[in-house]
């Protein structure tokens, strides 16, 4: 298989793909609205942006939500400070629990809760989509922060962050992201930081990856995890990183099979390389359910 580390060319190579990706996207003028998260993915993604268009013709706004990390709004006033651009801050504290208890108001069936992390954290995500739907139709081009660590993992949210009409790095895995990020300028304190939504104190995406391991598939309910399970999950952490992380995504990508091989390659034990090809399975039949989808027209004539 190929190396997933970029050699410096490369890296060269592929902001300018991904610039001009986003330059012919935005043709004619188009104009383009991102969300900001604070985050490596988001500053990449910007940082692209305006190299390929310019100031002018994008949007830039986060979402300042009760319990957010406060670096990742900083980074996020930062970065569009050294790219001046205006950033568009939109106070929607509480927001995501009022949903979530109107929800376990109106389907308590379903067991939504504001009790726990999960159900609040894909709220706190989806809010970005509304803002983008309202962009949408005054012209804007939605441009994702997708990566493909994230994809291959179903680690984001499908009708969140997971849809965009521009994804500039949804190709590329997180450790090719932050080789980007060096040669773009991010500064060092997004480089430096743990990978992290920033929805609340604390949330580090390696350690929810850890449960989804342990899980064994994206979780879907919020559910409770026992203390062995707990013990499970610190020791998977305790293993992960993301330069081992996407070695072994890039194995499983390019077909091996064998859990003590891509164990060799990635430097991740075994046991948790043979978790990893379940979650990746699993994310692919749950995440990667065809959208839109429709019958084709016209209709068969009568028999």
């Amino acid at each position: 298989m190929k190396p997933l580390q970029l050699s410096t060319a490369q890296v060269t190579a592929e902001v300018q793909r991904t610039t001009e990706f986003l330059r012919h996207g935005l043709a004619e003028g188009r104009h383009a609205v991102l969300g900001l998260s604070g985050g490596i993915d988001s500053d990449v993604t910007a940082r692209l942006l305006v190299r390929a268009v310019g100031v002018d013709r994008v949007r830039f706004f986060t979402v300042v939500q009760a319990d957010m990390e406060d670096r990742h709004l900083q980074n996020a006033r930062n970065l569009a400070h050294d790219l001046g651009v205006a950033l568009i801050e939109l106070p929607l504290a509480g927001w995501a629990w009022g949903l979530i208890d109107a929800l376990a108001a109106a389907d308590p069936a379903e067991g939504f809760t504001t009790d726990a992390f999960l159900d609040i954290g894909r709220a706190k995500n989806s809010l970005r989509s509304v803002i983008y739907c309202i962009y949408h139709d005054r012209g804007y081009v939605t441009v994702g922060t997708s990566n493909r660590t994230e994809t291959e993992c179903g680690f984001f949210v499908r009708f969140g962050d997971g849809q965009w009409h521009l994804g500039p790095i949804a190709h590329l895995y997180k450790t090719q992201v932050f080789q980007l990020a060096e040669a773009l300028g991010s500064r060092q304190e997004v480089i430096r930081q743990p990978a992290s939504a920033g929805y609340w104190q604390g949330q580090s995406d390696l350690e929810d990856l850890a449960y989804w391991l342990v899980h064994g598939a994206p979780i879907g309910a919020q559910r409770s995890f026992d203390e062995d399970e707990i013990a499970l999950a610190a020791s998977i952490h305790a293993e992960l990183s993301f330069e081992r992380l996407d070695l072994a995504l890039g194995c499983i990508a390019a077909g091996l099979n064998q859990a003590s091989e891509i164990a060799g390659i990635s430097g991740l034990p075994g046991v948790i390389v043979s978790r990893l090809q379940r979650l990746v399975a699993a994310a692919a039949c749950i995440k990667g359910f065809p959208v839109a989808q429709k019958l084709d027209y016209p209709m068969p004539e009568p028999t």
